[in-house]
């Protein structure tokens, strides 16, 4: 039996989902079911580090150095009022209306105001393609914020969803991030 490898090649984003972290204490963590980010484009995972240098005698003598967060971006073809509502808060509402004295209209209203925040959540994806090397490749970020949402009208072209956020430590572990390879292919959970 050929054993897993520790490296492979990644090619494109597939799958990417996003679950609320409803808890996350010293003694539990928590998220609800998982709500795909439909159309994913792009992803970017950009570390975040604390650098102290100590200087003594004309020269370096110590460098500090520690992951304090992780930053990340991504881009969606779809508008999907669940995933916004965990972005940026806010809340959604389906009405029913009679028009016209027969039909029935039903409507989705997304309304985000001053007093929404956005929650956290875990943002966890795969590669469409790792090689010859591993079945999949899948990256998490266990406790993420977003700090913008842009969606991007454009004349005679699809509008386009842009986010960037921030991931922290969770309470309970204090993990930011995961990079598993599997050997057989899995499911984004």
């Amino acid at each position: 039996m050929t054993p897993l490898s520790k490296q492979s090649v990644l090619l494109g984003v597939d799958n990417v989902k996003i679950s609320e972290l409803t808890q996350d204490t010293a003694l539990n963590v928590e998220y609800n079911t998982a709500l795909d980010v439909p159309g994913i484009q792009r992803i970017d995972l950009s570390p975040n580090f604390t650098e102290k240098g100590l200087k003594g005698d004309g020269k370096i003598l110590d460098y500090f150095i520690q992951l304090d967060t992780i930053g990340f971006s991504f881009d969606s073809a779809k508008v999907d009022l669940n995933v916004l509502a965990i972005l940026e808060g806010g809340n959604i509402e389906t009405t029913t209306e009679t028009v016209n004295g027969t039909n029935e209209e039903t409507k989705h209203t997304y309304t985000v105001g001053t007093n929404s925040v956005p929650k956290y959540f875990k943002l966890e994806g795969k590669t469409n393609y790792t090689g010859t090397e591993a079945g999949d490749f899948h990256f998490t970020l266990l406790k993420c914020r977003a700090n913008s949402v842009v969606v991007e009208y454009k004349t005679q072209d699809y509008a386009i969803v842009s986010v960037t956020g921030v991931a922290i430590p969770r309470t309970n572990d204090s993990n930011i991030k995961e990079y598993v390879i599997n050997k057989t292919p899995m499911e984004v959970a």
